[in-house]
């Protein structure tokens, strides 16, 4: 039974994950930071913008108050596809994503926890961008920096 069930209050959310002292990992926090700079989406006040480490159950809660969700990070390397390679996929919560609790969430489970909780299921997007490095300290690597603009334009127009 939903402990509570609110309607939204906010058009959209867009998270920007990562740790941004490790490589390409700083990605989603680079392209939140981006949009917060951009006047007509900050200015906004049915639209926030989150920077977080990673996914947790708390999440849920901000998720409870959107209409829309946009999350946004990097992914590991893997064989075939190339660095700095740009994927976007619409996800959608499933009762299965909610029986992991851990350290860390996929969007699919914070969702899950929303809509559990809350009893809310915003539509929700995910970009993606395969990472180069996630070496400590250094900066974004060039191929996933070039994907910057990218998102942020992909997430401007969906807020939009």
């Amino acid at each position: 039974m939903n402990a509570l069930i609110q309607t939204p209050t906010l058009r959209a959310l867009i998270i920007g994950y990562g740790n941004p002292l490790r490589g390409d990992d700083a990605l989603g926090v680079r392209v939140a930071d981006c949009l917060a700079a951009i006047p007509t989406i900050a200015g906004d006040p049915l639209v926030q913008i989150e920077t977080v480490h990673q996914l947790t159950p708390d999440v849920a809660g901000l998720i409870a108050d959107a209409g829309m969700v946009l999350f946004i990070d990097v992914t590991a390397p893997s064989p075939g596809v190339p660095p700095g390679t740009v994927h976007y996929e619409e996800i959608e919560a499933s009762s299965a994503s909610a029986e992991a609790l851990g350290h860390h969430l996929t969007p699919a489970q914070v969702l899950a926890y929303a809509s559990a909780v809350f009893g809310v299921r915003p539509r929700a997007y995910v970009a993606t961008v395969t990472a180069e490095t996630f070496d400590y300290g250094v900066p974004l690597s060039p191929t996933v920096a070039a994907a910057v603009p990218v998102l942020v334009q992909w997430a401007s127009a969906l807020v939009e």
